[in-house]
């Protein structure tokens, strides 16, 4: 039997009620890179195939890769479902199947009898105009047509269902930031660079930079080495052992490639013109550990699934939110050892489009150029952080004062949305849960900023996941105070009374010095104490951040030393 996480299971009842309540309307379903595509997919065709036997469902991409990719990864999770292939490339033109996966380019054109369903993998490449390929395919079915999608926008039209698009309207379950906090996803850290490609007076075709220009200015030798340098120092200090580094063109990966050879990693460009079985050997090889870095343009922003990926390489500025979103997308799959992906933006996109969990899309035509950036760069360290952050978190370097936009923290590039607060003062209490009076703990920490207060709730007594995570949180915290729970409690809190008492003593002790607040995922007007830091920890983190900082110094100085 088909097992669906939670979120899974949401994304696909969300369509069929979408479907069912919306008669003649075309949903697209939004999930983030690593999320399980082909699982809700599979979940959706077995549902299909239950309530309506004889029926079929059609899934269209735009690349033979992708058709094949697609159909093995449901083959795999439905081993007895027979699924057809509609692809001149791939040889096989077969419709006669429950599920047929088919390349627009070879079916755009064809009749499509009894297909009640159709999925279009990787939606953003459809643009808004009435024509096109998948236009023509559409006036030739009857059938409902569902979207899926990382980046539900396009270049010069904004999301897909602004204008005369084939969607009307997008079904968003689970967001980045959920399924990193669930665990799921993989958690991405951002350090800027020493050497900076330049863009400065770059035009602009169809809203995205030229990539002839790109090249020409940026694939120079003493620009190449530079980039090698830091990607090698990079990798030796955060322990980086599978690389992938996206460029400008072809021949600039080619030289990349080559200059990370010759100073001791061993890397291989990857192309499109290259023969499918020579491809293959170069993915087998990064996979497997004999190739350390992998340099590609456009040909490994979707459908390489490879979770081990813990560097990406920008070195191909972009203006498009999407383009960016799928390059650094590749490092969110979960990683065997369980760490992160560091990303190295020689290319200036993090600070051009911000956190990843906070992309707005692109502009309309006519709307102009984008306003201000909406992160910086430390000086001192080269960690990416907000336009809003005083201080860098990293090491300390305090920023000319500006306005709040972002909060970044502890060096990733998601956007979780971190403010920090000083603390002078907390008061403990019980209330009642304004949506079921249940009772709950109230933590309040007063600060000195112009919040005032901060606040973190321990729902000790709901039930399920919410009630077992408050109580462990609970339990942590008056373990590090000294104050561990009485005897009995652990797992069993009931008398709200003998709780009272005990947060009446975790009151009268120390109270933290800084706490660190996150916005709320479903009303950004409220915020909600996540960390509490006391002297002992900022000290600690004030010395990692010192020890981080000789490191980068070091690095700093045998780059310019070379």
């Amino acid at each position: 039997m088909l097992s669906l996480r939670e979120y899974q299971r949401k994304a696909v009842q969300s369509v069929f009620d979408y479907l069912a309540e919306n008669p003649g309307k075309n949903p697209c379903l939004v999930l983030p890179t690593g999320s399980g595509k082909s699982v809700c997919v599979a979940a959706f065709v077995m549902a299909c195939l239950e309530w309506w036997p004889d029926s079929r469902v059609l899934v269209v991409t735009h690349q033979k890769e992708l058709v094949e990719q697609d159909a093995k990864a449901l083959h795999r999770i439905l081993p007895g479902l027979s699924i057809g292939i509609y692809s001149a490339a791939m040889g096989s033109k077969d419709l006669s199947q429950p599920v047929t996966f088919a390349s627009i380019q070879s079916i755009y054109r064809t009749s499509i009898p009894d297909i009640r369903f159709l999925l279009i993998d990787e939606a953003h490449l459809i643009n808004n105009e009435s024509k096109g390929m998948y236009r023509t395919m559409l006036s030739r079915s009857r059938a409902r047509v569902i979207g899926l999608t990382a980046t539900p926008y396009r270049m010069g039209q904004g999301y897909l269902t602004d204008g005369d698009g084939i969607f009307d309207d997008l079904i968003e379950p689970v967001s980045i930031l959920e399924l990193q906090g669930l665990g799921f996803l993989a958690k991405l850290r951002n350090k800027g660079t020493f050497t900076k490609l330049d863009v400065s007076g770059m035009h602009l075709r169809g809203g995205e930079f030229i990539s002839s220009e790109l090249q020409e200015r940026n694939d120079t030798f003493e620009t190449n080495e530079a980039v090698c340098d830091e990607i090698i120092r990079s990798a030796e200090v955060y322990g980086r052992r599978h690389i992938l580094v996206f460029c400008t063109g072809v021949e600039h990966a080619a030289h990349v490639a080559g200059i990370l050879n010759e100073k001791g990693m061993a890397a291989r460009d990857i192309n499109g013109t290259m023969g499918r079985d020579t491809r293959e050997e170069i993915l087998y090889q990064f996979t497997h550990g004999s190739i350390t870095a992998l340099t590609n343009v456009d040909l490994l922003t979707t459908g390489f699934d490879f979770p081990d990926i813990d560097m990406i390489c920008m070195l191909r500025p972009t203006m498009s939110p999407g383009l960016y979103l799928q390059m650094a997308g590749r490092g969110l799959r979960l990683k065997s050892d369980g760490g992160d992906c560091l990303v190295l933006d020689f290319a200036g996109n993090v600070t051009r489009h911000g956190p990843i969990a906070f992309v707005a899309p692109p502009r309309k035509k006519g709307e102009g150029k984008g306003g201000v950036a909406p992160c910086k760069e430390c000086p001192q360290c080269l960690e990416i952080v907000p336009l809003s952050l005083a201080v860098c978190p990293s090491c300390g370097y305090v920023f000319p004062r500006e306005s709040l936009t972002w909060i970044l923290y502890e060096g990733d590039v998601n956007g979780d949305n971190y403010e920090k607060h000083e603390c002078w003062k907390w008061v403990w209490y019980i209330t009642e849960s304004r949506k079921n009076a249940i009772p709950m703990i109230v933590c309040e920490c007063r600060t000195n900023d112009g919040a005032g207060i901060e606040r973190r709730f321990y729902c000790i007594w709901h039930e399920g996941w919410i009630g077992s995570r408050a109580q462990k949180d609970l339990m942590e915290l008056g373990a590090r105070l000294g104050a561990p729970l009485p005897d009995g409690w652990d797992g069993c809190i009931h008398d709200v009374d003998e709780v009272e008492g005990y947060i009446q003593r975790i009151e009268a002790m120390e109270h933290p010095s800084i706490v660190i607040t996150k916005r709320s995922e479903t009303n950004h007007r409220y915020r909600n104490i996540v960390r509490m830091l006391w002297d002992k920890d900022i000290e600690a983190i004030r010395q990692q951040a010192e020890r981080e900082r000789e490191v980068i110094e070091n690095a700093r100085k045998n780059l310019l030393g070379r």
